[in-house]
């Protein structure tokens, strides 16, 4: 300017500013860059101040969140996390405030429908121009998918394992260029160790059955060469305490970009018992055959033995009939001679012919009860029985009918029990099998006659019912017999002994008495080697009464007073009323039970009756209870031809057919001896 204060002139001062325009341009595509990325990326990015409140984000979060930014920005970060998750976002921002250089969070969001997302977070905080944190830049994205995936993935691992230990199955992961293997703790249990032991690839191998490794090798070769990719695989394993396992395995080959096998994933099991089973099932199939051979010829003897069983039932059925006639046919001629003999009729010839023709009639009596014992229709009279002591006593007499050139040897326990048994009958079964034994050794030899207690338990070789027996056993050092011979031991009239030497009875009367006492009955015998027979007698649960022989006494033939006589056998009757009217009775006879009630209702005074058993209609037994009920002071004496005991009571008298008039007057005076008053 001049002095007239006109302006002559200009002064220019210029800067080179091309670096701040630079700058400026720069930052303004900066900006743009960054705002464009802010618009356009798909990860979520928001700012915050420090109270927490939303100053910007980018269209990802709006969407997210489903409002637009408008509405987004001043809000609360605390506005769209669920209330459980609030107190943690606090705590993050503290610790973020507090110089905390974790950056990477990750927290549940709200989406516009209300449902959680999950957001994983890279922070920093944001600071002024004089740098103080003025608020928060954050980085997230939706891990959401992710996070549920390998949620799912864990809960699917742990159902495997769940069902791999249910199943006991064994897991392993081998990596094929490095040799190494991962395993689960049911594999190694399944090579004999404790959970818990990771076992190498070599010490895996170590552990197959020597026996096994050539061939698992060769397989192994042969599936890593193979297009296959999924194989089975079977060895033995020998554990630790040298137990050896089986173990089936399954396998799934894993494959590079080029096909080349480098994981297998395979699964274990124990299939020990599956191949136990499989080797029993091959030895039963080898025994097989055998096995039926050995249950065929096992039916058949059982069939044999029932054949046997019902042929012997026959006989002895058909047997214990004839027996029963034979009796009913011996009474009238045993009672007869016995008369005859008692009056002395006639001369010395004429009594020599009585005598012969009643040892004749007794000898045909003791078949008869040869038969009934095999029968098992003999009458009994069971009692305590020393065993013992009879046998001592018989010893003389065996030893006398054995003769000097068998030795006797008896093999008695010192505590024998008494047995239940009939000690007459028993008597006669020992006598029997001795001289069945003495028949055995013509050269001589050892007959040892034995008896103990027995305690007998279930599947008892003679059938017996589990209880307490004593065994009574005869044996020879004979000839023994063969199986044929044995078979057909017991049968009636079954001899060896040829014609004249023997009735064949001997050991059928043996059985047939065991079994009528509840016991039992079995011969062992071999050729060569002698016989042996054992009699099982039922224990008896009183003990055994002293025998002292009580004086016989004659009976009396005085009047007796009037008897009732029933039998329905013409010849039985008569004999045996002859017997009662010898002995001073008046004798009434009727056939029938039936007739004889109606004498005793018609009032006519009997002092004693007697009937047969069997009959046709009224049995004995049925008579001897109307009887005792209408007229109880009257005694009853029921006579049979063999043991049937149906109907019968215990405490009645009863006398077996045939019989002498000694025996009968024995059996009257017993029981008259009781009840003598007159109805």
């Amino acid at each position: 300017m001049d002095e007239a204060g006109r302006q002559r002139g200009a002064i220019l001062t210029l800067r080179d500013d091309t670096a701040r325009l630079a700058a400026e341009q720069a930052l303004a595509m900066s900006e743009a860059r960054y705002r464009e990325q802010f618009e356009n990326a798909n990860d979520f990015i928001f700012t915050a101040d420090l109270g927490r409140r939303i100053t910007s984000c980018n269209p990802a979060v709006a969407a997210a969140v489903g409002r637009p930014c408008s509405e987004l920005i001043g809000r609360s970060i605390s506005d769209f996390v669920p209330p459980e998750v609030l107190e943690r976002v606090r705590a993050m921002f503290a610790a973020k405030l507090a110089g905390e250089h974790a950056t990477r969070y990750e927290v549940e969001v709200f989406d516009g429908d209300g449902q959680r997302m999950i957001w994983e977070i890279n922070s920093r905080l944001t600071r002024d121009s004089n740098g103080v944190p003025d608020g928060l830049h954050a980085i997230g994205r939706d891990v959401t998918r992710r996070r549920r995936a390998e949620s799912e993935l864990r809960e699917s691992e742990e159902r495997l394992r769940l069902a791999l230990d249910a199943g006991r199955l064994g897991q392993a992961t081998f990596y094929l260029p490095g040799g190494r293997v991962i395993h689960s703790d049911a594999l190694a249990v399944l090579f004999g160790h404790r959970p818990g032991k990771q076992m190498t690839l070599p010490e895996m191998r170590a552990a197959y059955h020597p026996d096994d490794l050539e061939r698992v090798a060769r397989e192994r070769r042969a599936n890593l060469e193979s297009d296959r990719d999924v194989f089975d695989l079977e060895h033995r394993v020998v554990w630790p305490d040298g137990q050896v396992r089986w173990l089936y395995g399954r396998g799934r080959m894993r494959r590079d970009e080029a096909g080349n096998p480098v994981i297998i994933d395979a699964v274990y099991l124990d299939d020990t018992d599956r191949h136990k089973a499989q080797e029993e099932l091959r030895r039963f199939n080898e025994t097989l055959e055998q096995r039926v051979a050995e249950r065929t010829a096992e039916l058949e003897h059982a069939h044999e033995q029932l054949r046997q069983s019902q042929k012997l039932e026959a006989m002895g059925q058909l047997t214990g009939g004839v027996a029963h006639d034979f009796n009913n046919l011996l009474t009238p001629i045993i009672g007869g001679l016995d008369l005859l003999k008692r009056k002395g009729l006639g001369g010395e010839r004429e009594q020599r012919l009585i005598d012969g023709a009643l040892q004749s009639a007794e000898r045909a009596r003791m078949l008869v009860q040869r038969l009934l014992a095999f029968a098992r229709r003999q009458p009994l009279k069971a009692g305590a029985v020393d065993v013992a002591a009879l046998v001592g006593g018989m010893a003389n007499l065996i030893q006398s009918t054995s003769g000097p050139q068998i030795k006797l040897a008896l093999d008695i326990a010192p505590d024998v029990p008494p047995a239940q048994a009939d000690p007459n009958q028993l008597e006669m079964a020992i006598l029997n099998l001795s001289v069945n034994a003495r028949d055995a050794m013509p050269d001589g030899g050892t007959l040892t006659i034995a008896a103990a207690g027995e305690r007998v338990g279930t599947g008892h070789r003679a059938k017996l019912k589990p209880g307490n027996y004593v065994c009574l056993s005869v044996a020879d050092t004979g000839q023994g017999m063969d199986e044929k011979t044995l078979a057909r031991a017991i049968e009636p009239f079954f001899s060896t002994k040829g014609i004249g030497k023997g009735t064949g009875l001997g050991l059928s009367m043996v059985h047939g008495l065991a079994v009528q006492l509840g016991g039992g009955f079995a011969i062992d015998s071999r050729p060569g080697l002698g016989t042996r027979v054992d009699l099982w007698l039922p224990r008896s649960a009183t003990a055994a009464a002293s025998e002292e022989a009580a004086p016989a006494k004659a009976p009396s033939n005085s009047a007796r007073g009037r008897a009732l006589l029933v039998d329905d056998e013409d010849l039985v009757r008569m004999s045996t009323a002859d017997m009662l009217a010898e002995m001073g009775y008046e004798v009434v006879e009727t056939a029938s039970a039936s007739a004889a009630l109606a004498q005793l209702a018609d009032g006519l005074e009997f002092h004693l009756l007697v009937t047969d058993h069997l009959m046709p209609g009224m049995t004995g037994a049925d008579l001897a209870r109307q009887v005792r009920e209408r007229w109880p002071g009257l005694p009853v004496l029921i006579v049979s031809g063999y043991a049937e005991t149906d109907g019968l009571a215990p405490d009645l008298p009863r006398l077996s057919k045939p019989f002498r008039q000694a025996d009968l007057a024995a059996s009257v005076e017993a029981i008259t001896r009781q009840s003598t008053a007159p109805l």
